[in-house]
Formats: structure tokens, C-alpha cells, sequence
């Protein structure tokens, strides 16, 4: 049908807001104020149905890389929830304005994996179902690396032995509410320096089962009483990002995770 929507063509100010513009009044007055360049043609018409696979766009002579769908990495705070279903609780997407939720021609935003309620740090939120089916599935050993706080100080011959135990991907974890029992993948675990009583490390997993990293401590004899994602793969949390807030991916993180 000649009349059918197109999801990777979007109005230029759409394409601008979802990539980190504040308003459509800003696009317009960016658009006049700079050298917008689509396809060799100078556009300061907000309304521009911008192809993604077919036009190039330059800004001041920069090549902007086009993309059909929309990439943001967020700090999660504590207390939210990684749903997008009606519920009285604070959810990840409560503060994120309705054309980054339900984008033109786009499917719904949606979290690419998620974190318990109480874990907060980096989480991606995208459209693209294609990346969040390749971080989530376990087939790929996509990394997940996590700050973590113990309840219990942990001595270097505990350390030790705390790493032998998560890197021999024999660690049987018992079920638990909503969990399954499994034994736990190989995981790396790096103990901080800095913490003089031993109870900060990193843990990084190639997996992510039901409040795994916690029932691993909680194998050992510990607790978990604070728990940060900080990277996925390559990809680390920016720390300039304020708790709860996000912004999106630039070309050079998308091009990581894709």
C-alpha cells in the first residue's frame, strides 16, 4: 500500500527529541541557528520526513549515523520498577515524557533486561527488539558487571576462596521464591583495594537468573546490601548521569551493543 507508514522514516524534530533535544521549540531554533545538511540540501523545516536508511544528514559538516530506533542508557535509581504495567509504584519509565514512550512508527520503549527493584545502575531502555532479544539471551554470554556491598567483611583468605567458588561453575544455588534452582556459569570476581574491610568487590556474570547475584553471596554464607550494575560488555555506565535520570546512546555506544 502506497499509503502505509514507513517506522524508519520520522519527522526530523522526532528524530532530534529521541536523540537527546529537550523540545520542539529547541529543534526549531537549532535548525536556524546551524548548518543542517539532508542529503547535500539545507532543511530547517522541523517537519522533514527523515529517511534512516536512505538519507545522510551532516550537522556543521559532521556526519550524524542515522538510526531507524531509539537507544537510551539510564542510571536506575533504587525503588523503581522495571515494568511498563499499570502499578502505584515509581517504575523506571514514570518520568519519561510519551513521545519517547510510544515513539511515531515505532514500537512501545521497553527495558532491554531488567533490574530487581531495590538494584539500581545502568539499564537500556530501546525499541529495537532485535538488541534487547541479543543482550537478554544467555546463548550470547553478553557480560554483566556489578558493584556490590557485603553485609560481612570478608577476609583475603576469604576472598579467595569467594572467587575459586564463583569462577568453577559448579556453585549449586537452591530455588528460591520465584527462582529455580541452577548452578551458576563461571564468574569473575575482583575484590576493591580500597576497601580495607573487604566487603566491596565486582562481580561479573555471563548470565542473569532471579536475584542471582545475591543468592551467590548468599551461597557463601553473605548478604548483598547494595547492588550497581555498571557495565554491559563494553558498555559502562556513564557516571555524569544523575540517579533516575537517562539520555541517549551516542553513536559510538550503539555501535558497541549492535
Amino acid at each position: 500500500m502506497s499509503g502505509e507508514k514507513k517506522p524508519y522514516v520520522i519527522r526530523l524534530d522526532d528524530y532530534f527529541i529521541q536523540n537527546g533535544m529537550s523540545t520542539y521549540r529547541a529543534v526549531r531554533k537549532f535548525l536556524r541557528n546551524n548548518n543542517v545538511l539532508i542529503n547535500g540540501n539545507v532543511v530547517i523545516d522541523s517537519g522533514y520526513p527523515l529517511n534512516t536508511k536512505e538519507d545522510e544528514l551532516f550537522v556543521n559538516g559532521e556526519k550524524i549515523l542515522l538510526h531507524s530506533h531509539l537507544y537510551l542508557m539510564m542510571n536506575k535509581k533504587q525503588n523503581t520498577l522495571c515494568t511498563s504495567a499499570p502499578t502505584e509504584r515509581e517504575t523506571v519509565f514514570s518520568t519519561i515524557e510519551e513521545s519517547l514512550l510510544h515513539p511515531e512508527g515505532l514500537p512501545p520503549l521497553h527495558t532491554a533486561g531488567r533490574l530487581d527493584r531495590d538494584t539500581e545502575g545502568l539499564l537500556l531502555l530501546t525499541t529495537d527488539g532485535k538488541l534487547s532479544h541479543k543482550l537478554t539471551d544467555p546463548e550470547t554470554h553478553i557480560t554483566k558487571t556489578y558493584l556490590v556491598n557485603l553485609r560481612d567483611s570478608v577476609d583475603c583468605n576469604r576472598q579467595l576462596k569467594y572467587k575459586e567458588i564463583f569462577a568453577s561453575g559448579t556453585l549449586h544455588l537452591p530455588p528460591e521464591k520465584k527462582g529455580a534452582a541452577f548452578t551458576a556459569r563461571a564468574a569473575d570476581l575482583e575484590w576493591d583495594e580500597s576497601s580495607e574491610d573487604g566487603k566491596i568487590c565486582r562481580l561479573t556474570l555471563t548470565e542473569g537468573k532471579f536475584h542471582q547475584v545475591k543468592r551467590m553471596f548468599r551461597a557463601v554464607g553473605n548478604e548483598v546490601v547494595f547492588l550497581k550494575r555498571i557495565a554491559m560488555g563494553s558498555l559502562h555506565l556513564d557516571d555524569s548521569i544523575p540517579s533516575g535520570e537517562f539520555r541517549p546512546l551516542t553513536d559510538e555506544e550503539i555501535s558497541i551493543l549492535l
